[in-house]
């Protein structure tokens, strides 16, 4: 306590429970975010990045990754997705045989919709009604097989039976059994077929979907205006424009995010069901990716839980404090109450100084006491270093 000598008993007092009220704070935000792992919604930083303000803005919502269900709107990089945790799932359960091909089955669908059919019956002409691509007939397999990528559509069979409509007999009937069979295998569309048809639209395989394009046009040039406005507004009104325009843009892009999200679930449950449970044992589940904003994640817990305990234990805690104080200011720079920018949400009013930015000048003054060594495990390491050293030049 030599170093306190300095200063008086209550500031010395007050010094070290502002040290262990800043680190009880943090650590408990951390056990807390840690403890919600487990829970249906776990934490995660991603609203508070998407959120973002200021001049940092584009950097924090770049780790956030997927900013307002964008990644879900694009056919592209959800099929990548796709196939990429496809072949993440099949290498975790390779003793799995033909799990590559199952998933391959799901997301792409087989390359023909088949239906037993011992001949084909005269008169049946695929040519003639312009189908030779869409439908054949397997005479070594004895199979009736309708192309799996061009499905086929109601007019299109229409025109096969309207070709045999007059024909009667055992053969025919068979023939027209395997019509229906193999068309009612075609209307099943597979993931990747129902993304597109959700997103774009897919006349041949799903029909048209009125207004889709338009729709996701329509959201565009929402975040687009958005984007815009958030740095135009300077008036109270035009504050309450943004606020009611940020509103807008995300239920439009959850609305359209909403169905392919389904469908992503969809993927990890039919696979999952094709997994035996002795292998799932052995295996266990498929790991969590290691995404941008899950490393951002863990390493926010981690920083919390680790140096708020640092704190509370008066161990390294100079070093500690500088270390909380710039992981605190990174908070303050996602949401800076600066002029000019839309009020951060919540009960807080601030004005350029907020809590936050608060807690970092503690915490830099912190870091220029020695009040671990006051009180705190730091007065242990420095007897120890203390002894070693005298041990040394003795």
């Amino acid at each position: 306590m030599a170093q306190a000598k300095s200063y008086s008993s209550l500031a010395v007092l007050f010094l070290v429970v502002l040290r262990v009220g800043i680190g009880w704070q943090l650590l408990y935000e951390g056990l807390w975010k840690i403890n919600s792992l487990d829970s249906p919604a776990p934490w995660s930083a991603a609203g508070y990045l998407t959120n973002s303000m200021g001049p940092m803005r584009p950097f924090f919502r770049e780790l956030a990754g997927n900013v307002d269900n964008e990644d879900w709107l694009s056919v592209e990089k959800v099929e990548q997705r796709w196939d990429a945790w496809a072949a993440r799932f099949a290498g975790h359960y390779s003793m799995v045989d033909g799990l590559d091909r199952q998933l391959a089955g799901i997301l792409n669908g087989p390359s023909a919709f088949a239906a037993a059919l011992a001949e084909l019956p005269e008169g049946v002409d695929f040519e003639a009604v312009r189908l030779q691509s869409v439908i054949s007939y397997d005479s070594a397999a004895k199979q009736l097989r309708i192309d799996g990528q061009r499905h086929m559509l109601n007019d299109e069979k229409q025109r096969l039976l309207d070709q045999v409509a007059d024909r009667a007999g055992a053969d025919y009937d068979a023939y027209r059994a395997a019509l229906e069979e193999a068309f009612s295998r075609a209307s099943r569309l597979s993931l990747k077929e129902r993304l597109r048809a959700h997103l774009q639209g897919n006349p041949e395989n799903a029909g048209t979907i009125d207004g889709r394009i338009d729709e996701l046009s329509l959201y565009r040039n929402m975040a687009e205006r958005l984007e815009d406005k958030t740095y135009a507004a300077s008036l109270s009104y035009e504050f309450e424009h943004l606020q009611r325009t940020q509103s807008e843009t995300r239920a439009k892009g959850a609305e359209l995010a909403g169905p392919v999200i389904a469908l992503d679930d969809e993927l990890q449950e039919l696979a999952q069901k094709r997994i035996p449970y002795d292998a799932f044992l052995a295996a266990g589940p498929l790991p969590q990716e290691w995404t941008t904003l899950r490393i951002v994640d863990m390493l926010t817990i981690c920083g919390l839980t680790g140096l708020g305990l640092l704190l509370v234990l008066g161990l390294f805690s100079r070093l500690a404090a500088l270390g909380a104080a710039g992981m605190i200011f990174g908070f303050y720079m996602a949401m800076p109450p600066l002029p000019g920018l839309p009020e951060i949400p919540g009960p807080e009013h601030s004005f350029i100084v907020n809590k936050n930015l608060i807690e970092v000048m503690a915490l830099l003054a912190l870091a220029t006491i020695p009040t671990g060594v006051w009180f705190g495990l730091d007065s242990f390491v420095q007897t120890v270093l203390h002894r070693r050293k005298a041990k040394v030049s003795g």
